[in-house]
Order: structure tokens, then sequence, then C-alpha cells
């Protein structure tokens, strides 16, 4: 699957396009997908009207990694050290992670440089583990707790890309 940079490379491309997770946050205040660079959420509020009559509105929001960040020391979601923080800290290490296993894949299929056909591999797989402690981290150890609920649908996806990476330098070697 990756021993050619013609297929190589749009694969690459997807581990950044496919979300890594879909979580719920408390009781459907927000749903949204989390993506490694950054998260589209829907936000449910209640508006109650002149007349007495209650609506819901939906507000749809892209928040990238930058801009979550911020949010830390603002205090817009907790302590600095609190849950949320914390594992905004560890989405940063794997989105991290990510970017250097893409850029070894890049010089290793487009500069051909075969000293780097080893690391990207593993390092896909680190990033999928450190995006499933996220999930753990913030919503608890079966991905379910009283401030939502997460389900991470790419990991599994991480996990194979970096296995058939590795396949391919075995090739190689």
């Amino acid at each position: 699957m990756f021993d050619r940079p013609s297929r190589s490379l749009p694969l690459l491309a997807l581990l950044f396009i496919v979300p890594q997770s879909l979580f719920v946050i408390g009781d459907y205040i927000a749903v949204g997908l989390r993506f490694p660079l950054f998260r589209v959420q829907l936000v449910f509020q209640g508006i109650t009207q002149p007349d007495g009559s209650l609506t819901t509105a939906i507000t749809p929001s892209i928040i990238t990694i930058i801009k979550e960040i911020q949010f830390i020391p603002s205090g817009m979601v907790g302590p600095v050290f609190g849950r949320t923080a914390v594992a905004t800290y560890v989405w940063l290490a794997g989105l991290i992670v990510l970017l250097a296993a893409a850029a070894l894949v890049i010089s290793w299929q487009v500069l051909d440089n075969p000293d780097h056909s080893r690391y990207p591999g593993p390092l896909i797989f680190l990033a999928g583990g450190l995006f499933l402690v996220w999930a753990v981290i913030q919503f608890g150890v079966f991905f379910s707790g009283p401030v939502g609920y997460s389900i991470p649908v790419g990991v599994p996806f991480l996990w194979y890309s970096g296995y058939q990476l590795i396949q391919a330098t075995k090739i190689r070697e």
C-alpha cells in the first residue's frame, strides 16, 4: 500500500482527512467530529421566546487545534491542568507525532530517502494511541462518562496504516 509514492501520498493525506473521533458532550449539549487538525461541532441551545415557547438553536463551529490551545490560558476550558486541558495537550502530542510521520513518509517516498522508511509506521501507531488516550482522559476509560462519550473511529485506520508502513519497510529491506 505504501510501497509507491503514487499510492502512499494520497493515503497519507487520508490520515488527516478521516475523523479520528465522533463525540457527544454532556446530554447532547454538543456533538461533533474530531479531525487531527480541527474539530467540527454543533452546539444545541434552548432559547425561550418572548411568548414563553422554547426553541432550539443549533450553532455550528470549526475549532482548530491552535484555537483550542488558546482556550486553555483564557480559562474557557477550565483550569490549565484540568482534564480538558490535559486531553488537549495529549491530542497536540498525537498531532505532532502524526506530522513527524507524514514528513518522514514524504522524505522517504518523494525524496527517495530510504533511511527514513523505518520510523513512520511506529510513529503513526503512536499517534493513534495518543488520540485514544485523549478519549480516555476526556471521557473516561470506556470512552463514556458524565461529560459525554466518544467513538474513536479513526484510530483503527491509523493503526492499519502504521501496520502497512511497517510491512512496506520490510519489503524494501
